[in-house]
């Protein structure tokens, strides 16, 4: 269009030079009756050609005028049937956008209920759950019990050790009183050898006497007697306390013997018991902690339970959407007639569905946006 109006301006410019020209041959000979006709005839063919190009001009612009009005009617045409065919689309897209949705985060909310339903199991609890907390309470105060209630048994096994070394000790002071009553019973026996000795003495003495030491010789019979009698207690104390010496040795290597085992295994005992003491204590530390951490776990699942719920308004915002593509599919048909609602009337009906504030607040910004476009001024 361009390229013909610059053509158009350069034949009407020719046209020019040539009723000029004319002009010009006409003023510069002299006037004669051949170079009159010849500006004539110069003249007039270039009026012809200026007003056929002229003519041709309009010619032109109206067709482009017409082409360009039948070119801008086509795409309006084809809007409806556009529309017709891509808005189902762009349901059934949106549709099974909702669906999948719904559905993965169906699977995550069931996936993540199941395991806090098993933390539950497992006594991990939480606050929201005051029972499970008391019964791992429970088992930790068990623990502590078994704890306190073991600790005891060690002591009381060092106790049971002192007495038996106590007892020890007395039978080895026993054992030294048998062996002076062996001693004493030696004693007594030596006395008894001394006393016969003597009354042997005094019965010679008195024999030499004769008849006045026949007295003497009778105290000296019966303290012989005595002595005899002396040295049969004397032996069978001694033999007793052999006796008795000899149960008591055997007696304390006994209790000795006893002594070093009951020390072993009182020894093994105690490390057994402080380190079952050790296991419940590591245990209890362990049983609280998991706990601690069970309990935090619980605490984010429950808060990505609660953050799923997005899907919901997701799914509230896409039905908006479906429902307004439907109100486009179903009002498509009436734009070729102008029977289309106002833009104003269909963004009061679309408020009207909404149920988010966010939904809110968007129509909002978009009405905002569009009155600044509308009042804004724009200078060049």
């Amino acid at each position: 269009m361009q390229n013909f109006s610059l053509r158009t301006h350069s034949d009407l410019l020719i046209s020019f030079l040539m009723l000029f020209t004319g002009t010009v041959i006409l003023l510069w000979n002299q006037i004669s009756i051949v170079n009159l006709f010849a500006a004539v005839f110069i003249m007039a063919a270039a009026g012809y050609m200026g007003w056929a190009l002229i003519r041709r001009r309009q010619s032109v612009s109206d067709e482009t005028n017409q082409t360009e009005s039948l070119y801008a009617i086509e795409p309006a045409s084809e809007l409806p049937n556009l529309l017709h065919h891509v808005l189902p689309l762009w349901n059934a897209h949106v549709t099974s956008v909702k669906e999948q949705t719904e559905n993965a985060v169906g699977q995550l909310i069931q996936s993540f209920s199941s395991m806090v339903n098993e933390f539950d199991a497992a006594g991990f609890g939480g606050v929201s759950d005051l029972g499970k907390s008391k019964e791992a309470d429970a088992t930790i105060t068990l623990l502590q019990l078994c704890k306190k209630e073991l600790t005891p048994v060690i002591d009381s096994l060092g106790k049971m050790i002192e007495s038996k070394d106590e007892l020890l000790h007395c039978i080895r002071d026993l054992a030294a009183s048998t062996n002076e009553l062996n001693t004493m019973a030696q004693e007594v026996g030596q006395i008894a050898a001394q006393t016969n000795l003597l009354a042997i003495n005094a019965a010679i003495e008195a024999a030499r006497v004769g008849e006045h030491g026949r007295g003497f010789a009778v105290v000296a019979s019966e303290v012989r007697k005595l002595s005899h009698m002396s040295a049969e207690t004397g032996k069978r104390m001694g033999e007793r306390v052999r006796n008795v010496s000899s149960v008591m040795k055997t007696a304390l290597a006994t209790a000795d013997r006893a002594s070093v085992q009951d020390s072993k295994v009182l020894e093994i005992s105690g490390a057994v018991v402080r380190d079952v003491l050790s296991h419940v204590e590591i245990m209890g530390d362990s049983a609280q902690q998991m706990r601690e951490h069970g309990n935090v776990i619980r605490s984010n699942i429950e808060q990505l339970l609660v953050s799923l719920q997005f899907q919901d308004r997701i799914a509230q915002m896409l039905d908006v959407v479906r429902t307004d593509i439907n109100k486009m599919q179903e009002n498509v048909s009436f734009a070729a007639h102008g029977e289309l609602p106002t833009t104003s009337e269909w963004l009061e009906e679309l408020q009207k569905t909404y149920t988010m504030n966010d939904e809110y607040r968007h129509h909002q910004q978009d009405n905002e946006a569009s009155t600044v476009d509308e009042t804004e001024i724009t200078f060049f």
